[in-house]
C-alpha cells in the first residue's frame, strides 16, 4: 500500500460528518469535496468552512468558529456574528503543501480513532458554537506518493548536500538528466540525505538508503516528486558510520545496496525494509565502487571499480566480483584515478556511467556509454557537476505497475527537438518526402528546418504575415512535427480533415487541425527519448542557420 498514514488534530469523539444543530449547521469542504486525495506536489489544500442558520423563523448569533489545525488562517469576519434566517457565514483558507512530507506532517495531531484507513490519512474538523449548542463537520485528506509509472530510458540523478565534516546532509534532490542537452531538471527534494538510488519496475517507485555517517541508516522510498518515505531502519552488519553509495533493483523487485566503508552488499525487501541477505564483497583496497546497475540480459551487476580502474561485474547472489581483463579506456586514453558515481542500464541492455574525467578526477560531470565487451568508455555529453550523486533507470521492461491504467504513455517531442537534432530530423526524412497536404511537401533537410523554425509573424525575408499566413505556418510546423514523431518514435499521427491536397486551405479547418496537432505533439513529452536513439547533441542555432523557409 503506497500510503503513509498520519492524522490531524482533535479528539475523534467530537468528529461527525454533517452534524445538524438547533440553530446552525456546520459545513466544511476541502478542494470542493469531503474527501481529497493528494498525489502531486507542490499542491494546495483549499478549505471552505460555513455556518448556516437553520432556525425556521429567528436570526441566530454565531459565538464560536474554530479550526485548531489551521491556526494560521484568519476567520474574517470573526464571531460573534448575527446571521439571518437562511443566511450563512463562510470562511476560506488555503494551506500550501510543498512536499509529501508536509502533507503527512499536517496530520501529526489527529486523534480520530477511525483514521488512518484506506480512505483517509487524516481528519480535519471545523467547530462552531452558539448560546444553546454547538456543531462540528470534518473533511478527510489522503496524502499519497506519486508513482513514476512509466518504465522507459529516463535517467534519474540524485544529489545530497554536504555537512561541515564532509558527510552527506540534507536536503537531497532528485533530477532527470537529459543526455541530449546535458541538463539536470529538478523534480523535487527531501530533507533526508540519501544515496544508492534504484528504480523499482514492480511498483513504479525509486528506493534508496538514507545515511549521514552518524546515525543508523534508513531504507526509504522516493516518489516522482522527490519526496521520501522511510520504510524501516536499516539493519545490517555495517556500522552506522558506513556510507551507502550503490543501489539497484533485481528483476524480482528486491533491492541491493552497497556501502563503501566495509563493503557490505545487502538485499532488502522493498515492502518491509527487512534485510534478506548481507555479504561482504572484497575489501575497500581492492574493490571500490560508487554505484552499480543490474544488466537485464544476464542479471549481473555492473559498476566501475575505482580501485583497479576497470569495469567490474558482481554476482548479486554469491557476492563475488570479476574485473574486466583490460583497464578502462576513456575516449581511447587509459583511465587514471576516476570514479563513476552513477550507473544505469536500459531495458535494451545498454550501460551508461556518470562520473569524472582524466582532466579532473574530483569532478563528476560526464555521461559515458560503456562498451560491454572491452569496458571502454565514450563520452556522450558533459553536464553539471554533482555531489554525493547516484543514478537510476528502469532496466526491466515489464507491464506497467498497478495503478497506471495498464497502458504505455505516448512518446512525442515538439518542433524544437527535431529542429535542434540533425540525427532525429535525418531519420524522419529518410523514408522519403513528407506531404503537408494543401500546405505543400517537404523534400530536403533545409526546407524541413525552414518549416520548423519559421516565425509565424514575420517571414524570413522580413515581410509581415497576415493572420491567415501565420496560421498556415503554425499548422505546417505542427503537421511536420507530428509526422516526425510517427517516423522517429512510432507514435501515430492524428487523422486530420480539411488538409487534403485537393482542398483549398480553410481558416476554420486549419484552426481545428492546429489545436489537435499541438495537443498531440505535446502529449508524450514526459517520456524519455530512448538512449538507443543516441540523440546526444542538440543545436538549435545550427538548425536555424541551415533553414530555408518555403512559400506558403
Amino acid at each position: 500500500m503506497n500510503r503513509r498514514w498520519f492524522g490531524v488534530l482533535l479528539g475523534g469523539a467530537l468528529w461527525a460528518p454533517g452534524v445538524w444543530a438547533h440553530d446552525f449547521r456546520a459545513e466544511k469542504l476541502v478542494n470542493g469535496v469531503k474527501q481529497a486525495t493528494i498525489i502531486t506536489y507542490p499542491n494546495t489544500l483549499n478549505f471552505t468552512f460555513s455556518a448556516t442558520n437553520i432556525h425556521p423563523t429567528l436570526e441566530s448569533i454565531l459565538l464560536l468558529a474554530a479550526d485548531p489545525l489551521l491556526t494560521a488562517c484568519t476567520l474574517d469576519p470573526a464571531p460573534p456574528r448575527t446571521v439571518p434566517v437562511g443566511g450563512n457565514v463562510t470562511y476560506q483558507c488555503s494551506f500550501p503543501l510543498p512536499t509529501y512530507e508536509a502533507c503527512i506532517a499536517l496530520g501529526a495531531l489527529d486523534a480520530n480513532p477511525s483514521t488512518p484507513n484506506e480512505e483517509a490519512s487524516f481528519t480535519n474538523v471545523f467547530s462552531i458554537g452558539w448560546d444553546s449548542g454547538s456543531a462540528q463537520d470534518g473533511v478527510n485528506v489522503l496524502c499519497s506518493q506519486e508513482r513514476i509509472l512509466t518504465c522507459d530510458d529516463t535517467v534519474y540523478i540524485s544529489t545530497a548536500s554536504s555537512s561541515s565534516a564532509g558527510l552527506p546532509a540534507g536536503p537531497s534532490r532528485l533530477y532527470i538528466f537529459d543526455p541530449g542537452t546535458a541538463t539536470l531538471a529538478l523534480q523535487g527534494e527531501t530533507s533526508l540525505p540519501y544515496n544508492a538510488l534504484a528504480f523499482n519496475h514492480v511498483d513504479g517507485f525509486l528506493y534508496a538508503i538514507s545515511s549521514d555517517g552518524v546515525v543508523q541508516p534508513s531504507f526509504i522510498r522516493v516518489d516522482a516528486n522527490g519526496s521520501s518515505d522511510v520504510i524501516a531502519p536499516l539493519a545490517t552488519g555495517a556500522a552506522n558510520t558506513a556510507l551507502w553509495g550503490a543501489g539497484a533493483v533485481l528483476e524480482d523487485g528486491s533491492y541491493l545496496g552497497f556501502e563503501i566503508t566495509s563493503n557490505h552488499l545487502v538485499r532488502i525487501n522493498t515492502t518491509t525494509g527487512a534485510t534478506l541477505t548481507d555479504v561482504v564483497v572484497g575489501t575497500p583496497a581492492t574493490f571500490r565502487i560508487a554505484d552499480f546497475a543490474v544488466n537485464p540480459i544476464n542479471g549481473m551487476l555492473y559498476g566501475f571499480n575505482s580501485a583497479t580502474q576497470r569495469v567490474t561485474v558482481i554476482n548479486p547472489l554469491l557476492g563475488t566480483h570479476t574485473d574486466f581483463l583490460l583497464p578502462t579506456l576513456i575516449n581511447g586514453v587509459p583511465s587514471v584515478g576516476n570514479s563513476m558515481v552513477s550507473a544505469v542500464f536500459t531495458a535494451a541492455g545498454q550501460l551508461f556511467f556518470y562520473g569524472s574525467t582524466n582532466a579532473n578526477v574530483n569532478l563528476a560531470n560526464t555521461f559515458y556509454s560503456v562498451n560491454l565487451v572491452t569496458g571502454a568508455l565514450t563520452t556522450v555529453s558533459t553536464g553539471p557537476a554533482t555531489q554525493f550523486a547516484d543514478g537510476a533507470a528502469c532496466a526491466f521492461n515489464l507491464p506497467p505497475p498497478v495503478g497506471s491504467g495498464g497502458s504505455t504513455p505516448m512518446l512525442t517531442r515538439d518542433h524544437g527537438f527535431f529542429g535542434s537534432s540533425e540525427d532525429a530530423l535525418s531519420e524522419c526524412l529518410a523514408p522519403g518526402p513528407i506531404s503537408l497536404g494543401n500546405l505543400g511537401k517537404v523534400t530536403t533537410t533545409e526546407t524541413a528546418l525552414g518549416i520548423l523554425w519559421a516565425n509565424p509573424a514575420i517571414s524570413q525575408g522580413g515581410a509581415i504575415r497576415s493572420d491567415f499566413e501565420s496560421l498556415k505556418v503554425k499548422v505546417a510546423r505542427e503537421l511536420l512535427t507530428a509526422t516526425c514523431n510517427e517516423r522517429f518514435f512510432g507514435t501515430q499521427a492524428p487523422a486530420l480533415t480539411g488538409l487534403e491536397a485537393w482542398v483549398a486551405p480553410n481558416p476554420l479547418l486549419l484552426e481545428q487541425a492546429l489545436e489537435q496537432l499541438e495537443k498531440h505533439n505535446r502529449s508524450g513529452q514526459r517520456r524519455a527519448v530512448p538512449l538507443s536513439k543516441k540523440i546526444w547533441k542538440m543545436d538549435p542555432l545550427l538548425g536555424q542557420e541551415r533553414a530555408v523557409e518555403p512559400q506558403y
